[in-house]
């Protein structure tokens, strides 16, 4: 693009134009898949643990000043296996999404609880709720895949999902998982 641009002495306007927009439509694609190489694997948690990536995406949360997004954690902090810290950092990912998207929340709330045989993460907020169906599954009908994708995720590890909404006052996701732990640190 950057190659046919130089030639703009010999290019009609109309041209010049165009070139000019899809060298921006280029440049938005190209940080885009960043992002998106990034978002499936955050290196954070590799490094750090899971802790500490909740703590960014709760200051990301707040940086876009549309809910107030909390973290709490209670017991016991320690690692866990790197499958179990990423599906619990993809599964608050999402909710969060989920309360940003669809919510009208004013506030979020992520609480990490270490206990001795299980790690328990609940990701509440205030916002409008919805009505849940029977089961889960049945928002595959309606291309609703981010409940499914919590609940895919979640009994890959075992665990147990609870899924709370009330119309008017907000939604509460619980992940309760075995508390296997990983690294030392």
């Amino acid at each position: 693009i950057d190659a046919i641009a130089r030639e703009k002495e010999r290019l009609p306007e109309d041209v010049i134009r165009r070139l000019k927009g899809l060298r921006a439509e280029t440049n938005s694609i190209l940080d885009a898949l960043r992002h998106f190489s990034h978002e499936l694997r955050p290196g954070v948690i590799d490094h750090v643990g899971l802790v500490p990536a909740l703590e960014i995406l709760t200051e990301e949360l707040n940086k876009e000043n549309r809910v107030k997004a909390s973290l709490e954690v209670a017991g016991s902090e320690r690692r866990l296996t790197p499958e179990t810290e990423l599906a619990l950092f993809r599964i608050a990912q999402e909710a969060l999404h989920n309360v940003k998207k669809h919510s009208r929340a004013t506030e979020a709330k992520i609480r990490l609880k270490f206990i001795r045989s299980k790690v328990k993460l609940t990701v509440s907020d205030n916002g409008r709720g919805f009505e849940l169906p029977d089961m889960l599954s049945d928002f595959a009908t309606e291309g609703k895949l981010g409940l499914i994708g919590m609940q895919e995720r979640t009994r890959l590890l075992g665990g147990k999902l609870l899924v709370r909404s009330w119309a008017g006052r907000g939604t509460t996701v619980v992940v309760e998982v075995a508390n296997i732990q990983g690294m030392k640190g």
